[in-house]
């Protein structure tokens, strides 16, 4: 119902703000500011313009109002910072929020809680989305999936240094946070063990479990990619070129006269 007196533009941005707040940049529309405010649609656009207009000027009074679509992609990317400085076990909703600039709310309504948030940053992250896709459409070409695994994992590890020493860390102390991820079933090395399946079921690697031999890949990948640093050998990192020696090892072995 339209408001009994005039509604200003001040009031207007703090219903905005508390929209957004409440429920995310995607209730940020001007039919929902409208009803918020008790004022007519014509009139919200009288006072604002429009919503492109609405979210300059909450800008300029120090409101950040992401466009619609991109909180979750914001949040995820806040999450690695902040991940990245205060541990998994030891950031909060309401850090990762503020590093994102949007309220906690959005937050709890695009991913439910921490562990919600957790998992979908882990879902995010570029090794596990190459070792699926590569799980769901092996090429057909072992030593050429296999570099390109490497590659991705390797560049994400040089990439979030940091994170994933701090993951590593956590996990050696028994995080409960990592622990409760451990059961889900789109873990890397799953998907990792699916492609082993693929080539020891044509015959191309040893007919071994897949879990052992992506284990042993994945060993190689953590040596180059993370515990190089931890054990205070010099930093050179190069994707590419350790990509191919892990796989040339891992295929051929370190023998001289290895076929």
């Amino acid at each position: 119902m339209p408001s009994q007196g005039p509604v200003t533009l001040p009031e207007l941005l703090e219903v905005a703000r508390r929209l957004l707040d409440e429920a995310g940049p995607e209730a940020l529309t001007m039919d929902r500011l409208a009803e918020a405010a008790g004022i007519s649609r014509s009139s919200a656009y009288r006072l604002v313009g429009s919503r492109e207009a609405l979210v300059q000027q909450l800008a300029a009074a120090g409101v950040d109002a992401p466009m619609r679509g991109d909180a979750r992609e914001k949040v995820l990317a806040a999450a690695r910072d902040v991940f990245s400085r205060q541990g998994l076990e030891g950031a909060t909703v309401e850090a990762i929020a503020e590093a994102a600039g949007v309220g906690t709310a959005t937050v709890y309504r695009q991913f439910g809680d921490k562990k919600g948030l957790l998992r979908a940053f882990a879902q995010s992250m570029n090794i596990r989305k190459a070792v699926w896709g590569t799980a769901r459409e092996p090429s057909g070409d072992l030593a050429l999936d296999l570099e390109r695994l490497a590659v991705a994992a390797l560049t994400q590890m040089r990439d979030d240094a940091d994170l994933m020493r701090i993951i590593l860390v956590e996990r050696l102390r028994g995080s409960s946070v990592l622990g409760e991820l451990s059961d889900a079933a789109d873990r890397s090395i799953h998907g990792l063990a699916a492609v082993m399946r693929r080539y020891v079921e044509s015959g191309e690697l040893v007919d071994d479990d897949p879990y052992r031999l992506a284990r042993a890949f994945q060993g190689m990948l953590l040596s180059f990619g993370v515990l190089g640093g931890l054990w205070g050998l010099p930093a050179d990192p190069d994707p590419e070129r350790d990509a191919k020696t892990i796989v040339r090892f891992f295929l051929r072995g370190v023998k001289r006269g290895a076929p």
